[in-house]
């Protein structure tokens, strides 16, 4: 996937070749993955897609800033 229109704020410059190499796909399973990790095994898919926007929320929000 080529970030070089909108760049991602918050990964650092060293790491972004590495991330451009994905597909939006995987970038949405490493996502979810995410989510579901860190919501916590109790919760399942309700809170890891409560967990996802929260976290949307906080980029969105910095990104809109940062434009």
């Amino acid at each position: 996937m080529h970030l070089a229109a909108k760049p991602p704020v918050f990964v650092p410059a060293e790491y972004r070749n590495e991330i451009e190499k994905l597909s939006k796909a995987a970038l949405m399973d490493m996502v979810w993955d995410y989510c579901v990790r860190t919501s916590g095994e109790d919760s399942g898919a309700s809170g890891a897609i409560a967990e996802f926007r929260a976290t949307r929320e906080i980029i969105l929000r910095y990104r809109k800033q940062s434009a």
